[in-house]
């Protein structure tokens, strides 16, 4: 799957921010002004100069919007959130052209780190949503990950977050079904 330009990092940005907490063994992965500097420059080229603490609680409650994104199985529900967090992060597209050919942007670092994270997540996510459709925003069926993923496969048929735990659960069904010959 193709992104815009723009999209595919907000994209992955949203997907890995939403996976900086996995719930199945309860571990946040952002829970201090460190990992979220850290976070930050693993995926942006931006500086941000001082991030403040009310930055890290305003990023960890969007990381907890943005996963009921992938979360819910009704695209009508995904749409209403995704609305619901444009709203909230004040969205507003622009065209921009540094550093080469016009392309939108939709919310500068200057109004604030967690109005520009959400707006450029959000507006990732709801394109994918609006060009690709829900069923490519999901949750891991492996029970004890449950990661976030977009799946870019040509079926629509991803249903685990990688290789490595389809590999595990398909090894767990046939341990399953081998005890259950015996």
């Amino acid at each position: 799957m193709d992104f815009t330009s723009y999209t595919n990092t907000p994209v992955r940005m949203a997907v890995d921010l939403v996976n900086t907490y996995q719930a199945p063994v309860d571990l946040d992965n952002l829970t201090s002004l460190d990992e979220l500097q850290t976070f930050l420059q693993q995926h942006t080229e931006k500086v941000v100069a001082r991030i403040k603490e009310e930055d890290l609680a305003g990023v960890q409650a969007l990381r907890t919007a943005l996963r009921r994104v992938f979360e819910t199985e009704d695209e009508i529900e995904a749409a209403n959130i995704l609305n619901e967090l444009l709203e909230r992060y004040s969205a507003t597209p622009r065209i921009s052209w540094h550093g080469g050919p016009l392309h939108l942007h939709f919310e500068a670092l200057e109004k604030g780190l967690v109005r520009w994270l959400g707006a450029i997540t959000t507006m990732g996510l709801t394109v994918v949503l609006c060009d690709y459709g829900k069923e490519r925003l999901g949750l891991c069926a492996s029970k004890s990950c449950q990661k976030a993923f977009v799946d870019i496969s040509k079926n629509r048929r991803k249903i685990y977050c990688s290789e490595v735990c389809a590999h595990r659960e398909s090894m767990a069904a046939y341990r399953e079904r081998r005890r259950n010959q015996v």
